[in-house]
């Protein structure tokens, strides 16, 4: 009990308390006046509780887009309507109930014509239409304590329906009679109204009634028909839009297999078809970008591979110091840069310059390295001219016919201060030596590209204070907003400029002066540098 008193308020609870009694006073005949007194309430206090318990309700019940279609059509279409007929039913009934006063009325003023000194008997209203139904008068009590107290009595019986819109009726009024005011109360039904006014012409009238109620019947049937209808179209028009919530949430927890059944061809269905066109996107989007991430995560272990392939550090022989550098412009690199000290106490110096970008790039580049360190391992005399023979059939016979590189290769005696190198192909190194630069020849063509190809091999000697640069092409031609080259002057400039610094410091200033000339902190082609410069003997 607690609980229910918790969920109504109190106007609900004074609702349910009127209604019981209503019901209760139903059975009361000798209460008839209290009961229409307490009827009417109930029907005020219910319109107001429906009006509340709507309004509680409404936000919820039209979330849904159909719910929402179907309230307005109810308050557009249905809501007027019966409004009017429940204007019209009240009109009826407040009609009838006048009607049945003004009878009773009517029938007193006529048996008390001429008669003085008539009272209110249970005789007297034995002969008040007796075909009418119950009717029970009531006088207000006087002196100090005025109540209202029902003093005469007819107990009849209502009589029964003729038909199962002839609604028992109650009617309340006050009326004089004999200079007495009482309070009449009328239980009857339309029919025995219009029955006891009309007599035998209510044959008539009961057509008339039976025609009116008819077409009433036949309005209610199209109304019936119209909701139907409306509630049919507004199913159609929002079913389409309840597939696509639905398919919303289905997308919101990653189902994106799920597709909307598309119906029709109208704008919804083409909604519909947008929508599967859009998950089917989204999936395979989700699937290319899981094998993006895939692809990266390999990217990044073979960038991780590939930096432990390039020397760690500069390297300071007795006579040469030797250093370098390689800025990959994607994940990973196609340029190549080594040096090492061999057995003999010579040292080996490469760079080379791998066609194309990318994974199959730094693949060949690892090639490279790896069969240049083989080559150099094996005991035996070597040059510069045969490494790279050897290196150019090896590649021919092991990748691509389209793959190639160009590539330097040089050899450095420490004893004499010679470097004999072949030039396959890649960008003459230059040399600076006392402030005059030179570049080194070229001795044959890119290694992989020909079988056969020959190659030549060159020397020269290396003095105290001189420095040689090797690069790729991703530092001379990277372009300005222009479309001008960076070139070899300006490179030239930069490493007479920072000549007396160390190669860390000149790899730098050459890097940084390659980047304001483009203007983007984004690389346009790798960018690779070799140096070694002459410390004295």
């Amino acid at each position: 009990m607690n609980l229910l008193q918790q969920k109504l308020g109190r106007l609900e609870q004074v609702f349910l308390a009127l209604l019981l009694a209503d019901l209760a006073l139903y059975f009361v005949p000798a209460a008839a006046g209290i009961g229409a007194i307490v009827t009417l309430a109930v029907y005020i206090i219910g319109a107001i509780v429906i009006v509340r318990i709507v309004r509680m309700n409404l936000k919820q019940i039209i979330w849904m887009l159909r719910n929402g279609l179907i309230v307005s059509y109810l308050f557009i279409a249905v809501v007027p309507i019966a409004l009017l007929m429940l204007l019209v039913g009240i009109g009826g009934y407040i009609l009838m109930g006048q009607m049945a006063i003004y009878v009773v009325n009517t029938e007193l003023d006529r048996l008390s014509a001429g008669r003085s000194g008539t009272v209110l008997s249970p005789e007297l209203l034995s002969n008040v239409a007796p075909n009418l139904g119950d009717v029970l008068f009531a006088e207000w009590g006087s002196g100090s304590n005025p109540d209202l107290s029902f003093r005469n009595l007819r107990r009849g019986h209502v009589p029964p329906p003729a038909n199962p819109l002839d609604i028992e009726l109650t009617w309340l009024s006050p009326i004089t009679f004999q200079s007495q005011t009482y309070a009449l109360v009328v239980r009857s039904r339309p029919s025995a109204v219009l029955g006891t006014i009309f007599g035998q012409r209510m044959e008539w009238g009961q057509n008339i009634l039976i025609f009116a109620i008819g077409v009433a019947c036949l309005l209610l049937i199209v109304q019936l028909g119209s909701i139907i209808v409306g509630v049919s179209l507004t199913r159609t028009i929002t079913g389409a839009v309840h597939e696509l919530y639905e398919g919303t949430q289905k997308v919101k927890e990653g189902g994106l297999s799920h597709r909307i059944a598309v119906r029709g061809t109208d704008q919804l269905a083409e909604l519909s078809l947008e929508f599967n066109r859009m998950t089917e996107n989204l999936q395979r989007l989700i699937v290319e970008e899981k094998e993006r991430e895939r692809l990266q995560s390999e990217l990044e272990i073979a960038r991780d591979v590939q930096s432990r392939l390039f020397p760690k550090a500069a390297l300071s022989f007795e006579s040469l110091l030797v250093g370098g550098v390689c800025h990959p412009a994607q994940q990973v690199s196609g340029d190549y840069y080594d040096f090492l000290r061999l057995e003999d106490s010579s040292i080996a110096i490469a760079i080379g310059d791998v066609a194309g970008k990318g994974i199959s790039a730094a693949l060949l580049m690892a090639t490279i390295q790896s069969a240049m360190r083989s080559q150099l391992t094996r005991a035996g005399p070597k040059s510069p001219a045969q490494v790279v023979s050897l290196l150019n059939r090896q590649i021919y016979a092991s990748t691509a016919p389209e793959k190639y590189a160009t590539f330097y290769f040089g050899l450095y005696d420490e004893a004499t201060g010679l470097l004999t190198y072949t030039n396959a192909g890649h960008l003459p190194p230059i040399l600076l030596r006392a402030g005059e630069t030179q570049k080194l020849d070229i001795t044959g063509t890119v290694v992989g590209a020909f079988p056969f190809s020959r190659y030549e091999e060159k020397q020269i000697s290396l003095r105290t204070g001189d420095l040689l640069l090797a690069y790729t092409d991703g530092i001379t031609e990277p372009e300005n907003a222009y479309g001008e080259m960076f070139g070899e002057d300006r490179l030239i400039d930069v490493l007479i400029k920072h000549q007396s610094a160390g190669s860390d410091e000149i790899i730098a200033r050459a890097m940084e002066a390659v980047l304001e000339w483009t203007g983007s902190p984004e690389l346009q082609d790798d960018m690779t540098m070799l140096i070694a410069s002459r410390n004295g003997t």
